[in-house]
Parts: structure tokens; C-alpha cells; sequence
């Protein structure tokens, strides 16, 4: 017997947070399914933890012919390029590679999942793999599952392939470009939480049915728990003479740490008066500085908000784009200011007879585009 776990956002995950779970025979059927908090799961059994879909990204990659260590050291800089986040602070891990050389990757932030299962090992709870969330539903070649909780969705397009999305009771934008983008478009979707099936079947083309949760948990075929979260790195036996020495450098370091630490404190009062007044003078007409860092945010999170910056705008013109172009015709493109710089490979659009139908082509659906060489900038036409 295990636990199938559908967490909460790890950020937001406590010892007290109730989540629901699935309690699984040898056979992987859900035998029992209720909601929980850690400390109250049936005793002596292993958790298997599916994360909340904003918690995973899943991307396609390339792969060298590396495996272990040097594999782990290699998959970061493998996915940098598309993320926002620092390489520093990630951890990835990767599907085998398949015969045409690609894999499929899936990044985390390791700080979170860390802090994660070590909640689950103070309350001494055994976490047997940590799954993405598209990879703990089903698939069937002509069949994709959607399943969506608390405005929150997952799709899985494969066996080893799928994606995340916000649901905001409208068609997800990322599952229109799926299906769009798809070789061979699934005859079925099925849904397993809330969504207008006559409009999802109209916007998409294909035919959607809501369905009740599944009743047998697919295998795992991605786990997280690898390289530094692999089971057996906790075994001390191993690291005895590293802690040792750990040990004899951190009392020789407490002593000058210590010595620091007055100077420290003696600066803190000097820095704080003027980060204080460095928010007073950015943020007029604030009343009272308590979280100088915190205060700054919230002053940009609002600017932003008021600029209209918003991915949603991103992936409607690239939608667009995708309904003009083929994919393997676009060589790069970048994203900035409202604008989609998109490089085109050579020879797909070089003649200007080709350019003038594709702008023409492109003014229709409501874009703006301008050619410099094999370049082009993209933009939502003002009033379409």
C-alpha cells in the first residue's frame, strides 16, 4: 500500500495544511480517497507526492549522452535560456532520451522542495518519489486528461509529456496552442473538474467530455527524487569523515563569526534609517517605513500591474503567430515590451512577395509585423 498525496502549492505547504490523497493497493487502484493533514495519513505507508501545477515546469530538451553526476551538472544549463529564475536555485531532472535524442524535463525550485521533504521527515513520513502533476494522470494515444482543482490545471499530451496552466473558466490559451501545435490532434479530452465542455469543444475542435477522478493511478515515469534528493544520500555512514571535518571548520570559523557579528549589529541601525529613507523618497506620500524590501515589492508588483504586463498577451499573439507559421520555420524569439521578436530560419520568408503575404495574412488576425533581413518584430495591432 501508498499514498498518492495531491499537494498544495510548496510555498504554501505547513504541517497542518489538508490536501487530498488517494490510498493505492500493489495494482495502483485507489482504494480510498479522502482529505488529510500529514500527521493524520494512515500509519506505515509510503507517500508518493504529486505537486501542485504551479509547482513543475515541464520543457522538451536535447539531452548530451551523459548519464549521473555529469548529466545532473549539464541539465541546468539545458533549460536556462527559458526561465525566469536562477540556474542557482533549481533542481531538474529528466525522462530518458528518446530515439530522436530529445527528453522531457522537469524543473523545481529546490529551496522549496527541500524545505518540503523535510517537513515529511520531521513528522516521519516516508516519501517514496515526487511527481509533476501532468504525470500522475493517464494516457491513452487518442485520449488526453485534463484534470483541474482551485483554478489550477494539468494536462498530460503523452507518456512522458504534458504541461501546467492557470484556469480562469475559460479555454486555457497553452491547451489551445497543444492542440494547434499537435501532430496528430487527440480524438478525445476528457476533464476531471470544472469547465463549459460546449465551449471548450468549439474553441478547440475536439470533442470534450467531463469525467469523475480516475480510479487507478498511472506508473511513474518521472521522479524528482534524484541526484541530491535520491534516496540513500541521508545515510550518515557515508559522510562520517565529511561531517567531522564540517565539525573542526565550523568551531574555528564561530569564533570570527562571532567577532563579526557586533560590527554587525552596530551597522544594522545605520542601514536601516537609510533604506527608510530611500523608500520615503521613491514612494511618495508613505506614511510609515516597517519592511523597507517588503514595501518596494509591493510599490513594483503594482506598477507592473498597472502596466498591463501579463503572459496572457504573450501567448495570444504567439497563438496568432502559431495559426501563420509553421514551428520549425521560426529559428529564436524573444518577448519584450509587448513586442514578439521573432528570427526566421533561411529561406522560409525571404522573397518580398512571401513577406507581403504573410503581413497581409498577419493583419488579418489582428498583428502588426515588420521585416528587417530574416527578422521580424510582431505586435497586436492597435484596436484588433
Amino acid at each position: 500500500m501508498r499514498l498518492r498525496l495531491w499537494m498544495p502549492p510548496m510555498a504554501e505547504f505547513r504541517a497542518d495544511s489538508e490536501f487530498l490523497f488517494d490510498l493505492l493497493d500493489k495494482h495502483r487502484r485507489v482504494q480510498h480517497r479522502a482529505s488529510s493533514t500529514v500527521a493524520q495519513l494512515p500509519k506505515n505507508a509510503g507517500c508518493e507526492l504529486v505537486l501542485h501545477p504551479s509547482d513543475a515546469v515541464i520543457l522538451e530538451i536535447q539531452p548530451p549522452k551523459l548519464s549521473g553526476s555529469k548529466l545532473a551538472k549539464a541539465l541546468p544549463s539545458l533549460v536556462e535560456e527559458r526561465l525566469l529564475s536562477d540556474v542557482d536555485s533549481i533542481h531538474v531532472v529528466a525522462t530518458p532520451r528518446a530515439a530522436d535524442g530529445t527528453a522531457v524535463a522537469a524543473v523545481v525550485d529546490r529551496a522549496l522542495l527541500r524545505r518540503t521533504m523535510g517537513l515529511f521527515d520531521k513528522l516521519k513520513r516516508r516519501v517514496l518519489s515526487v511527481v509533476p502533476a501532468p504525470f500522475a494522470l493517464s494516457y491513452d494515444a487518442h485520449r488526453w486528461r485534463v484534470r483541474i482543482v482551485d483554478g489550477a490545471g494539468s494536462v498530460r499530451t503523452a507518456v512522458a509529456s504534458g504541461t501546467s496552466f492557470e484556469n480562469r473558466h475559460d479555454v486555457p490559451v497553452e491547451l489551445q496552442l497543444l492542440v494547434k501545435q499537435a501532430v496528430v490532434p487527440p480524438d478525445l479530452i476528457e476533464v476531471d473538474g470544472d469547465c463549459d465542455v460546449a465551449v471548450w469543444s468549439q474553441t478547440l475542435g475536439v470533442d470534450v467530455k467531463q469525467v469523475a477522478a480516475e480510479t487507478r493511478a498511472p506508473p511513474v515515469v518521472l521522479d524528482l527524487l534524484q541526484y541530491q534528493f535520491a534516496a540513500g544520500l541521508a545515510d550518515w555512514s557515508q559522510w562520517r569523515l565529511a561531517a567531522m571535518l564540517a565539525l573542526v571548520l565550523a568551531v574555528v570559523m564561530v569564533a570570527g563569526l562571532n567577532l563579526h557579528a557586533w560590527k554587525l549589529r552596530s551597522e544594522e541601525a545605520v542601514l536601516r534609517e537609510r533604506m527608510a529613507s530611500i523608500v520615503e523618497d521613491v514612494i511618495p506620500g508613505v506614511s510609515v517605513v516597517l519592511d523597507p524590501v517588503a514595501q518596494v515589492r509591493q510599490r513594483v508588483d503594482r506598477l507592473r500591474s498597472g502596466a498591463g504586463i501579463s503572459s496572457a498577451e504573450f501567448l495570444s499573439i504567439a497563438l496568432d503567430l502559431a495559426s501563420l507559421v509553421d514551428a520549425d520555420s521560426v529559428q529564436r524569439f524573444e518577448y519584450r515590451n509587448k513586442v514578439l521578436n521573432v528570427e526566421f530560419r533561411e529561406g522560409v520568408i525571404d522573397a518580398e512577395e512571401a513577406r507581403r503575404e504573410f503581413i497581409a495574412s498577419a493583419s488579418s488576425v489582428g498583428l502588426k509585423v515588420r521585416f528587417v533581413g530574416n527578422r521580424a518584430t510582431v505586435q497586436r495591432r492597435e484596436g484588433a
